[in-house]
């Protein structure tokens, strides 16, 4: 069972590590409350993860497609073995001039560490944490060196936990949980270049359904991603990101 609160906590308890002059009581007071926070709906604090690796921003205009890894801290520290893939299907302008280039794209995840938690512990029965992503961006030039983009997401999260018996984790009382997100998401965008294989993106998140609001900073290179992701209503409102990528 530590090795799972461990892999659930890791992420949500590093930024209060170096607050100053953190008192251990304080510390464990706060780890109490962002577990009550996670239990409450622990599919939707398990998906801002999953949009730190999503690839919801198009395709750079001379490639036909891509693939991407979530490197942190989807990967590193959460365990989320991962891979997203995106096509173009259209590029812009080729049918008539004005017509958006378009991409689909989509993505998994499973996190390994649950899987792992259950072969080496007896206290867990189960655990089954995956999610899944699909949709479609449009993409058009207003200028030179500014690309809008925007589109429709359809995002799947479950998280699902059994112990064979109560434990106490920072005070709280847990034996299992069954949770579930779905919804299907608006997203749009601006992307900016500022160099061969450089460019800002910053785009916003809204699910129509669970009304899930997120806008995401990055700066993308010929190989890496890097971003801050931020989540108004999220247990932790602030994620730094960082993903590789490869494209066609």
């Amino acid at each position: 069972m530590r090795k799972f609160t461990a892999a659930l906590l890791a992420v949500s308890l590093v930024p209060f590590l170096f607050q100053n002059a953190v008192r251990a009581g304080s510390l464990e007071a706060k780890g109490g409350e962002i577990v009550a926070q996670i239990l409450t709906n622990p599919a939707a604090f398990f998906y801002e993860f999953q949009q730190d690796l999503e690839w919801t921003t198009p395709l750079p205009p001379g490639s036909w497609g891509g693939v991407q890894l979530g490197i942190f801290p989807v990967l590193l520290p959460m365990g989320y073995a991962n891979l997203s893939g995106k096509l173009r299907l259209h590029p812009e302008g080729r049918w008539f001039p004005g017509m958006p280039q378009v991409d689909v794209y989509g993505g998994y995840w499973k996190m390994l560490l649950a899987d792992m938690a259950v072969k080496q512990s007896d206290d867990i029965t189960s655990a089954d944490f995956h999610g899944q992503y699909v949709g479609l961006t449009l993409t058009t030039s207003v200028s030179p060196k500014v690309r809008l983009f925007g589109g429709w997401k359809y995002a799947r999260v479950r998280a699902n936990l059994q112990l064979s018996k109560q434990q106490d984790i920072f005070g709280t009382k847990v034996d299992s949980f069954s949770s579930g997100l779905e919804d299907h998401f608006l997203v749009a965008g601006i992307e900016y270049p500022t160099g061969l294989n450089k460019w800002w993106t910053m785009q916003f998140n809204y699910g129509l359904t669970q009304e899930l609001i997120s806008a995401k900073l990055g700066w993308s290179g010929q190989y890496f991603d890097l971003g801050l992701n931020v989540y108004p209503e999220g247990v932790l409102v602030i994620h730094p990101t960082w993903n590789f990528h490869v494209y066609f």
